[in-house]
C-alpha cells in the first residue's frame, strides 16, 4: 500500500513539473529552494547537507520520470515502482543509512501530497 502512495507522490511531482514546464514557469532552482524550505520547516531535523541531498535525489527522480511519458500505463507503473525503490535506497544512503529517518522523509512527502490533493478539492 505504501508503495502505491509513493508512486502517486512521484507521479504528482512529475505531473506538477510537467504542468509548470508547459506554462513556461518551471524553474528548477526555484523548485529546489521551495523543497528545501519545506524540509526546513518540517520536524525532520535534517542537516543542510541532508536536505540538499534529499532534494537533489527528488529532482533526479523527477527528471527520470519525464522520460517515461511514452510508456504504456502498465510499463510506467512498473518503472515508477523501480524508481521509488531506488529513491528510498538513495535517501537512506544520503541519511547515513538511517532507515527510520528515510521513512520519516517518505511520510513527510506523503503528508505533503495529501495536503495538495485536499487543497485541490477545495478549489
Amino acid at each position: 500500500m505504501k508503495k502505491i502512495f509513493i508512486v502517486l507522490i512521484i507521479f504528482t511531482i512529475g505531473f506538477a513539473g510537467k504542468t509548470m514546464a508547459q506554462r513556461g514557469g518551471f524553474d528548477p532552482a526555484q523548485m529546489k529552494a521551495r523543497q528545501i524550505e519545506q524540509l526546513k520547516s518540517s520536524n525532520l531535523n535534517l542537516t543542510d547537507v541532508q536536505m540538499d541531498s534529499i532534494v537533489s535525489i527528488n529532482m533526479d527522480m523527477m527528471q527520470q520520470m519525464r522520460g517515461m511519458r511514452d510508456l504504456s500505463p502498465d510499463e510506467r507503473m512498473s518503472k515508477m515502482k523501480e524508481l521509488n525503490e531506488l529513491r528510498l535506497k538513495r535517501w537512506t544512503a544520503a541519511l547515513n543509512n538511517d532507515k527510520a529517518l528515510a521513512q520519516k522523509v517518505e511520510d513527510f512527502y506523503e503528508q505533503q501530497r495529501k495536503q495538495r490533493m485536499q487543497n485541490r478539492g477545495q478549489q
